[in-house]
């Protein structure tokens, strides 16, 4: 496992990558769940999760550019000292 300010250029790209579609994923996650009670909110989590899918894209043009198309495998977990989210729960069973 390395530090944060071990990885290499490449990597730290890659990670923030990682980063913007774990946020994402998330941001979707809480739209589902609130959708039926609280469609504003829901339409609020939309927008968030659009807007981490454009960074991500964003970070993807850059790395692109600057090293192909190949992301090494870099997530949060993988980084020493990186901070860990709590688990989202996902939606109330049936």
């Amino acid at each position: 496992m390395k530090a944060l300010s071990d990885l290499t250029e490449r990597e730290v790209l890659a990670l923030a990558i990682a980063n913007e579609e774990e946020d994402s994923r998330i941001y979707r996650s809480f739209a589902e769940q609130t959708r039926a009670d609280f469609p504003a909110s829901a339409a609020l989590f939309d927008d968030m999760a659009q807007e981490e899918r454009r960074h991500r894209d964003d970070l993807c043009a850059a790395y692109r550019g600057r090293f192909g198309e190949h992301l090494p495998p870099v997530r949060r977990e993988d980084v020493k000292g990186s901070s860990r989210r709590p688990r989202v729960p996902g939606p109330p069973s049936a």
